[in-house]
């Protein structure tokens, strides 16, 4: 029998799961980035040195070896190429015009507006003078975020008017869009939650996590989550309103919500499965694998319905980082944190012993993250800080210069 070739959009640490999950399925896995020594190459059976942003270079590649599925995991900037091979193959995905709706924060706020779908109040502009012309009913707090990345990046938050504050958080979410556009929007109050899913035929089967965050950034998730059944389901019931009205049906799906007594708003969502062991996580707690789902439906095996969750017991992940730029003297060893979180799932390094660590302050310069699991009787926040103080991190920060 033909063995069925994979591509697969980025090499990361943060792919792995992805990657492994393939190999492990007995497919033929084809990586592909611009990074030649990231460790994902080294676990699939062909690599490929290309920019997963590169669309042109990425189908001429999935051509010359005819694949026959394309996907990627956790990556917003290759989720569009994926799209496009795709539909140019006629293998499975998202489509490139609905890819290009729910992958880009300034399209997604455009489609909810147009859609009369709940989101904040928003602004859109390539240039910093136009902080003139935010209309009068946006006002302070308010949040400038790039439009075309993830992972928490060059977001800030402006408690009150201050021009030079909004200049400064314009400028800062410029750095980090590759089409320098920024999203300025009105902070919304309420409970932020995520989730990571499964369209079938337009059926979601989704799973929300508690979101824990040190301002914007992610630091952990839990299962159960915080909230109540009711609400649970007023935004599974969002979700899929908001993928139908995009024409997304079948696929994967990462999101993120907030939630209160008056509304139920989508912030972010994309065709793809998110990272941090969020899905890893959901099988876990639930025994339902959203990336063998993933993979399958990339190469166009039959959908299959997921089972009746199976409710094991709580978990969570930690992500950690440094607060300063540094060296990484000393972390301990996945034995040594046995010792003191006896359940622990999985414990990813980013880095090694005496590896330039940078600030945490977005998702993707994070030091690692721990998967847990642990009893009812203990609570999430236990955990964390026994987890921290087994990790017995230890940074040498440089010294300003006299």
């Amino acid at each position: 029998m033909k063995q069925l070739k994979l591509l697969i959009l980025g090499a990361s640490l943060t792919q792995l799961p992805i990657i492994k999950k393939a190999v492990e399925l007995g497919y033929y896995v084809i990586t592909l980035d611009n990074i030649p020594n990231n460790i994902g190459h080294t676990f699939s059976h062909k690599s490929i040195n290309c920019s997963t942003a590169d669309q042109i270079g990425v189908l001429k590649l999935a051509q010359q070896l005819n694949i026959n599925g394309i996907t990627t995991f956790a990556s917003d900037i290759a989720t569009p190429t994926v799209a496009l091979v795709a539909e140019s193959l006629n293998l499975p995905s998202c489509s490139l015009s609905t890819t290009k709706i729910l992958a880009n924060k300034a399209n997604f706020r455009a489609f909810q507006e147009k859609n009369n779908l709940p989101h904040p109040s928003f602004f859109i502009s390539k240039n910093v003078s136009d902080i003139d012309k935010i209309p009068t009913h946006l006002t302070a707090p308010l949040i400038f975020k790039p439009i075309d990345t993830s992972g928490s990046r060059g977001i800030t938050k402006v408690e009150e008017f201050n021009l030079n504050h909004y200049h400064d958080a314009f400028r800062h979410a410029q750095q980090y869009s590759r089409s320098k556009t920024v999203s300025i929007e009105k902070l919304i109050i309420g409970t932020d939650v995520s989730g990571d899913g499964f369209l079938i035929n337009g059926k979601l089967y989704a799973f929300i996590t508690k979101k824990y965050k040190n301002n914007f950034i992610p630091i952990g998730h839990s299962l159960p989550n915080n909230i109540s059944t009711e609400d649970e389901q007023r935004i599974l019931n969002a979700v899929e309103q908001t993928c139908h009205a995009a024409e997304y049906f079948n696929g994967p799906i990462d999101f993120d919500a907030n939630i209160s007594e008056q509304h139920t708003i989508i912030i972010e969502m994309s065709p793809r499965l998110g990272g941090n062991g969020i899905p890893e996580l959901i099988h876990y707690h639930t025994g339902i694998d959203l990336i063998e789902m993933s993979i399958e439906y990339a190469l166009g095996k039959p959908l299959k319905t997921p089972l009746e969750p199976i409710q094991t017991a709580p978990c969570g992940s930690y992500i950690f980082g440094s607060e300063e730029v540094g060296q990484l003297e000393y972390i301990a060893s996945k034995e040594e944190i046995l010792e003191h979180i006896p359940i622990l799932l999985k414990y990813q390094l980013n880095y090694t012993q005496g590896d330039t660590i940078p600030t945490f302050d977005h998702s993707g310069n994070s030091l690692g993250y721990a998967l847990f699991a642990y009893s009812p009787e203990e609570s999430y926040a236990q955990i964390v800080s026994r987890l921290q103080a087994a990790l017995q991190l230890r940074i040498t920060t440089q010294q300003p210069t006299a």
